[in-house]
């Protein structure tokens, strides 16, 4: 306790000596004063007959001397010390001793008391029935009351039963809920989980809390052990919460600690919001009991601490090294096709692949856009069968591939405003309502272009990872870089390398798939084939995929299905029943109905050969009908130079909002006038209505006049910006977009282009 110094009483000085009044000059009393300073009610100049000696000097008091003081030196002038509490003596100066309570004799003799004291253990939340003794006295709380006994909760985790039959000095009716108790371990029955126990009232006790520290482990190693052996066993984890979600009774967080994802349960009460400081995002130190739900790994929370400053950055970046790890591709993989210009690609297409698998291990949804034809189909639908299992395998929750993979056809060619739009409000949405990542967006079959940047730019604003998969032509290759990439993480397209279109995004796609998830190949293998087909592409490589395609369904069809012996015809069949069902899915990705076409479900393959049958007679019936209508109207001029030149009305001439699109329908027009000339001759068709041209050119154009339409786009945009123009695609095939007013004049421009084109040397 503190009191005032007995030397100073309080003051923190003494004195040391006495020295004159320097008022009264020693004598104690003043001759001359004011009356009214004196005596209540008088004035300052009334005349009173007073004896002067009976007026003391107020500077002296009447003393007639003033003391000197100096710092009181046995309480160093703070005018307190510290004593004992029980003995009073003192122990201590203040305030650097102020903390002291009693003295050490005194101490000595509670140590003795204490001593022959029992301890009574308060245990703290970590603590389970496998930590109690026989015998020890524990305190608790009373949670139930029943006629043969009560309840007993130690902490949240432990209760025992205290029979009344087990009670010396009270009766039954003395206990009540909510009351604190000590009792002692009669009887722990670990094989039953039973805890039984006996209330003896002492007299002198000491209560010591303990307090259960826990090794750190990885959430693997509950894994390797097995969850059965581990359950109700209690750990401790640190991890990354990557998402964060109410349920109707606990807050369930999502973890990773880099080895492996778990859930860990926080319950105060039902449907609320607990721990609301751990976000998605937060590292979290959790000890908790092993459980099992739903077959997964769920961590009962006993003890959660969010961590923050060194403690968090040392958890992260040890996560970061384990992801890293895990999301390593098999970038060495044999590619299914011997190519330079693959072999130049590889690190591009490892590194996407590496991107796509970090985005599942850090919770990130996927969305895969990719262009409504047969070749991005296939792309996207190869990059699906690669990411489901891994995302499935990783991820705890059970409908995974639902709410944490999306695939998206585009009807454009490129990334559109639409189309981001969507996706966007769909990603917000998710993150609002259930705590989700922002995702990681894969764009295939297009993506490359200037087209993409407006939409793709506009993802960026939301720190959105894009990764490209495209084979359309990227504009002018710097340094092997073009203008995207100042917007995307990771660009695979042929031209970067030195390559041209005829290496498809559908091939280069499936070739990423498979450093993705490897275990694919044999579902996959096939696709290349027809996605080089359907894109009409040349080439070694495309005769090797085409080749692989033709083998693997052959043999499907010997195991599951007809028989038949596949040919190129029937690979071009399956692209353009693909295209055909692709223009009645328009936004939807067709999951089920694309597998079935693309003869992916090996032993339903009798059904796949049935609907391309079923579908390719339905869309030739609907082609046939648009050319009898188009071939009157298309115009044909043999132009100096030797091109054939080609166009059509397909506003007037074409029926519309029907199989086949302008664009397809341009190509059927297209195919029909080749057909008519030796292979070889340079021909070239274009097809237009109110605001659009679409072109489709044969290689000789390109071989022998350096046909390429992106380039012929740009020019325009330059000549005639008032038609506000853009477009492009392949260099032999692809669109033009202008305003209305000036079709006229950029359809005259592009003939007198084409007519001006002279033959290479």
């Amino acid at each position: 306790m503190i009191e005032n110094c007995k030397i100073c009483s309080g003051t923190g000085k003494k004195v040391v000596k006495y020295s004159e009044c320097p008022e009264c000059e020693g004598k104690g009393y003043l001759e001359e004063f004011e009356t009214k300073s004196h005596f209540k009610n008088a004035s300052k100049n009334s005349k009173y007959d007073f004896d002067d000696e009976e007026i003391p000097c107020p500077t002296c008091n009447g003393t007639g001397s003033i003391p000197e003081y100096e710092e009181c030196d046995y309480c160093n002038g703070t005018g307190k010390v510290v004593k004992c509490d029980s003995c009073g003596c003192e122990i201590g100066k203040y305030p650097e001793d102020k903390d002291l309570k009693v003295c050490e004799n005194c101490k000595q003799k509670e140590d003795v008391r204490n001593d022959n004291k029992k301890v009574v253990y308060v245990l703290d939340n970590m603590f389970t029935m496998n930590d109690l003794e026989e015998g020890k006295f524990y305190k608790g709380k009373i949670s139930r009351s029943e006629k043969y006994g009560v309840f007993v909760q130690l902490n949240e985790k432990t209760r025992g039963l205290l029979r009344f039959r087990e009670v010396v000095g009270k009766r039954p009716s003395d206990f009540h809920i909510g009351d604190e108790i000590i009792v002692q371990v009669s009887e722990l029955k670990l094989e039953k989980r039973e805890l039984d126990l006996r209330y003896v009232p002492i007299a002198g006790y000491k209560l010591e809390k303990l307090e259960k520290e826990h090794e750190l482990i990885d959430i693997k190693e509950i894994f390797d052990t097995g969850l059965m052996n581990m359950k109700d066993k209690v750990i401790r984890v640190q991890g990354e919460v990557l998402q964060a979600a109410q349920t109707p009774g606990p807050t369930v967080f999502t973890i990773t600690d880099g080895s492996e994802v778990a859930w860990v349960a926080a319950f105060e009460s039902a449907g609320v919001r607990t721990h609301p400081d751990v976000i998605m995002g937060s590292i979290i130190d959790v000890v908790g009991s092993v459980s099992v739900r739903d077959g997964k790994l769920q961590i009962e929370r006993m003890k959660l601490v969010k961590l923050e400053g060194d403690e968090e950055q040392k958890v992260k970046d040890k996560i970061d090294v384990e992801l890293d790890k895990k999301a390593e591709p098999e970038s060495d993989i044999e590619f299914l096709v011997e190519s330079d210009i693959l072999e130049k690609l590889r690190p591009k297409m490892a590194d996407v692949a590496k991107r796509i698998r970090r985005a599942v291990l850090d919770g990130r949804p996927v969305i895969i856009r990719h262009h409504a034809d047969t070749d991005g189909y296939c792309g996207g639908i190869a990059l699906e069968k690669a990411i489901v299992p891994i995302l499935e395998k990783f991820s705890m929750d059970s409908g995974a591939q639902w709410h944490y993979f999306r695939r998206s056809p585009s009807k454009a060619p490129f990334y559109e405003l639409e189309d981001v739009t969507k996706d966007l409000l769909f990603s917000i949405e998710d993150y609002l309502r259930f705590g989700q990542k922002m995702p990681l967006i894969v764009l295939v079959d297009n993506g490359s272009t200037d087209e993409d940047i407006p939409a793709v730019s506009q993802v960026k604003a939301y720190d959105i990872e894009v990764v490209v998969v495209d084979h359309h032509f990227p504009g002018e290759v710097i340094d092997g870089k073009v203008e995207i990439d100042e917007f995307v993480e990771a660009h695979v397209n042929p031209y970067l390398v030195g390559g041209d279109s005829n290496l498809t995004a559908g091939a280069l796609a499936t070739e990423v798939a498979r450093m993705i998830n490897s275990e694919i190949t044999e579902l996959v293998e096939h696709l290349p084939g027809i996605a080089v087909v359907g894109d009409h592409a040349k080439g070694e490589a495309v005769e090797a995929y085409i080749k692989i395609a033709l083998e693997r369904l052959t043999k499907c069809s010997a195991e599951f299905g007809s028989g038949k012996v596949y040919s190129r015809a029937d690979v071009e069949k399956i692209g353009q029943c693909m295209d055909f069902e692709a223009f009645y899915l328009k936004f939807m990705n067709g999951m089920g109905i694309v597998e079935d076409i693309y003869g992916m479900n090996k032993k339903d393959f009798a059904r796949h050969e049935k609907l391309i049958k079923i579908l390719y007679e339905r869309a030739m019936a609907m082609v046939d009908r648009q050319m009898k209508a188009v071939r009157p109207a298309i115009k044909t001029k043999t132009l100096p130079n030797g091109i054939i030149f080609n166009t059509l009305d397909v506003e007037k001439y074409a029926h519309k909002f029907t199989f086949p699109a302008p664009g397809k329908t341009c190509g059927f027009a297209h195919d029909s006038i080749v057909e008519q000339y030796e292979p070889g001759t340079p021909v070239i068709t274009l097809s237009y209505g109110p605001d659009f041209g679409v072109v489709r050119a044969t290689d000789a154009v390109s071989e022998k006049f350096n046909f390429n339409l992106n380039h012929i786009v740009t020019q325009f945009i330059d000549e005639i910006p008032e038609a506000s123009l853009d477009g492009g695609g392949h260099e032999c095939a692809g669109s033009l977009k202008f305003v209305e007013g000036l079709r006229e004049k950029v359809i005259n421009r592009f003939a007198e282009v084409v007519l001006e084109m002279k033959e290479k040397d």
